[in-house]
C-alpha cells in the first residue's frame, strides 16, 4: 500500500468529501424514484429530464467520491463534485428564495432535511472542502541557467 503521509491535509479533505458523496450516492441509488420526486419538487428542470438526472447524478457522485477516496484522478473528481455542489447551492438558494417548503434530497429520501439556510450552509461547507482539498500543482523547481 502506498504511503499516504506525503499526501497531506488536502488529501484528508478530499477523503472526507469523497465519503460524504459516496454516502449520499448510495442513499439515492437505493431509491431512484424518490430522488426523481425530490428533483421534481425543485421545479427547476424539464419533466423529461427528471428521471434521467435521478438515474445519473448518484452514479456521478459515487464514481467521483470513490475516486477521491482512492486518490485516483483527484483533480477531475474534485472539480466534478465541486461543480455539482455549485449547482446544488444554486438550486437550494432558488428554492429558499421562491419559498418552496421541500426536502432537499441531498442524502436520499430517508434524510428528509428541509431546504433551508442550514442546508445551504452545509452545502457551502462541502464546497469549501472541495476548494481547499483541490490538489494544487507543486511549483516547478527553478532551473539553474548557465551564463558564460
Amino acid at each position: 500500500m502506498k504511503d499516504l503521509a506525503p499526501l497531506g491535509w488536502r488529501y484528508l479533505l478530499r477523503v472526507l468529501l469523497g465519503l460524504v458523496f459516496v454516502w449520499a450516492a448510495l442513499a439515492k441509488i437505493g431509491d431512484l424514484a424518490g430522488f426523481a420526486r425530490e428533483i421534481h419538487n425543485y421545479r427547476a428542470v424539464p419533466l423529461s429530464a427528471e428521471n434521467v438526472l435521478a438515474m445519473t447524478i448518484p452514479w456521478i457522485e459515487l464514481v467521483a467520491g470513490l475516486a477521491l477516496f482512492l486518490n485516483v484522478f483527484p483533480r477531475g473528481a474534485t472539480l466534478t463534485l465541486g461543480g455539482l455542489l455549485l449547482v446544488f447551492f444554486v438550486l437550494i438558494l432558488s428554492a429558499i428564495v421562491r419559498g418552496l417548503d421541500i426536502e432537499c434530497g441531498c442524502f436520499g429520501t430517508s434524510d428528509a432535511a428541509r431546504t433551508d439556510w442550514l442546508t445551504l450552509l452545509r452545502d457551502t461547507a462541502f464546497l469549501l472542502l472541495a476548494w481547499f482539498g483541490y490538489p494544487r500543482r507543486e511549483p516547478a523547481p527553478a532551473r539553474a541557467t548557465w551564463n558564460p
